[in-house]
């Protein structure tokens, strides 16, 4: 038995004649008979009673009438949920992120994605650390991570969407003694404290801030932090500064934290959306198409793949 014969089955009743059940499954009124026939015989009763003036459904007929629609109607929403998961339509993503980056656009993403593909389930995770989103992309436990670019290093197998630049800047208490002075002479920092991530957390960015104090002869006495809100923390308490994307402390939105813009090509950060390149999950292309959909225009066909460009910050 299988599904094609319980349609002929199905036309069959609900036509009482071969004939009309036949023309409407397009196939001839000898092979629709051998196929009830096998069916029958396969099942081991009599569906039908059948003379010259009439068809009509024996008792077991009339049983197996009311489960073959069950059978097959559960047979075409199967078929159809399974093309609809290779089309990435129906299935599950997940999300990483690192917490603060995110907002100014995640939360309409998500909201935008789950009304037009409502039966994607959407999971997001919370990170740490840069390192630790890299590992699970390339390990396939997140589709696709909210993290930052680096220019310095290649990560293998991920391709990336830019979302948007921030740009690096100094973050002060607005009780530190320096606050009057910073914004004309940022070198007065020389010797003050600076919180900074521990370098297992984001040991590329660790590097990069260091460079750009060196640059702006700088030397910090550094400290290192294990969390963002640490950081945060220690610079509104007036210990020292932090060098930060512009975005965190104004998403943090402290009175008592002030930024500092600081001049030079070396100070931008690109906010981006990674994913494993040879990922199997039809769902990731419907994601990064909306979320282009959100973007300014000259983002909105840029998509790199790991020969191609450089990686996120580890």
């Amino acid at each position: 038995m299988n599904i094609r014969q319980l349609q002929y089955f199905i036309s069959v009743a609900e036509n009482l004649s071969f004939t009309a059940a036949a023309k409407s499954l397009y196939i001839s009124q000898p092979s629709l008979s051998q196929q009830i026939a096998e069916l029958e015989r396969h099942i081991g009763v009599k569906l039908f009673y059948r003379d010259r003036h009439c068809v009509r459904l024996t008792a077991a007929g009339t049983s197996l009438l009311k489960e073959a629609k069950i059978l097959v109607a559960k047979a075409e929403e199967a078929i159809k949920i399974t093309r609809e998961a290779e089309t990435g339509i129906v299935g599950r993503l997940s999300i990483g992120f690192l917490g603060a980056a995110e907002r100014i656009f995640l939360p309409q993403l998500l909201a935008a994605f789950r009304k037009k593909y409502p039966n994607v389930e959407l999971n997001l995770h919370h990170f740490n650390s840069f390192s630790e989103l890299d590992k699970t992309l390339l390990q396939g436990e997140v589709d696709i991570g909210v993290t930052l670019k680096s220019n310095h290093e290649m990560l293998p197998l991920l391709s990336w969407k830019p979302i948007y630049t921030d740009t690096l800047s100094i973050v002060l208490s607005s009780s530190h003694p320096l606050i009057d002075k910073v914004a004309r002479q940022i070198s007065l920092l020389d010797g003050e404290p600076i919180y900074i991530l521990d370098r297992d957390v984001a040991s590329r960015c660790f590097d990069t801030l260091l460079q750009i104090c060196a640059d702006r002869r700088i030397n910090p006495i550094i400290r290192l932090v294990p969390h963002m809100q640490t950081v945060l923390l220690m610079v509104e308490s007036g210990a020292g500064f932090a060098i930060l994307p512009r975005l965190i402390p104004e998403t943090y939105a402290s009175p008592r934290l002030k930024c500092f813009n600081i001049e030079g090509i070396d100070t931008t950060v690109d906010v981006i959306a990674a994913w494993k390149t040879n990922s199997d999950n039809p769902s990731i292309a419907l994601f990064i198409e909306e979320l282009e959909n959100m973007l300014p225009l000259s983002y909105q066909t840029t998509i790199v793949t790991s020969e191609e460009g450089s990686c996120p910050c580890q």
